[in-house]
């Protein structure tokens, strides 16, 4: 992305937290700015949060449709099994 591609780009909180780590040793002293900083942060983290959250609940999801497969595939491979052992011992006689 170009200087002017980045410029044009709006001011999101993302960005904003961005651009206040590229300057880690500017002092503040405005309260309202520190405050605007620790709100900024706490909105950062809390979207993670979400974001972390759906992960976690799709994971949760993922598993227990895994789970529902090889109980049914479990299923199918006992009763298979039952069948060819009637099959044996019917050849076999």
């Amino acid at each position: 992305m170009t200087k002017a591609a980045a410029a044009k780009k709006p001011a999101t909180s993302d960005n904003k937290i961005k651009a206040s780590e590229q300057a880690p040793n500017r002092v503040i002293s405005d309260p309202k700015e520190i405050a605007q900083l620790v709100m900024m942060r706490i909105d950062h983290v809390n979207s993670k949060k979400d974001e972390l959250t759906i992960a976690v609940k799709t994971l949760a999801d993922t598993a227990k449709q895994l789970v529902s497969a090889y109980a049914s595939q479990q299923t199918q491979i006992a009763k298979l099994a039952k069948r060819l052992e009637e099959m044996e011992k019917a050849g076999g006689k």
